[in-house]
């Protein structure tokens, strides 16, 4: 297993990140380069997410806030 996705290897050598809504080139939002913005959509995702918006085995091991409460209120 690796520590990149194919989407993370390809934009690492290539230097171009894509949108995966519509295609476009993304870049940085600022300069801390942890967030993608497409300038065509709008479009805009987290470095570390990028290639993996839509994987639901990502969702399953890093939950969301709400989703970590909402099962800690169903156990107590």
């Amino acid at each position: 297993m690796s520590f990149f996705n194919d989407a993370q290897k390809d934009a690492l050598l290539t230097g171009r990140y894509i949108c995966s809504k519509c295609g476009a080139r993304m870049q940085f939002e600022d300069e801390w380069e942890d967030i993608l913005v497409c300038l065509e959509c709008g479009h805009s995702v987290e470095l570390e997410r990028y290639g993996m918006e839509d994987d639901e085995e990502y969702e399953a091991l890093y939950p969301a806030r709400e989703e970590v409460a909402e099962n800690l209120t169903k156990i107590k």
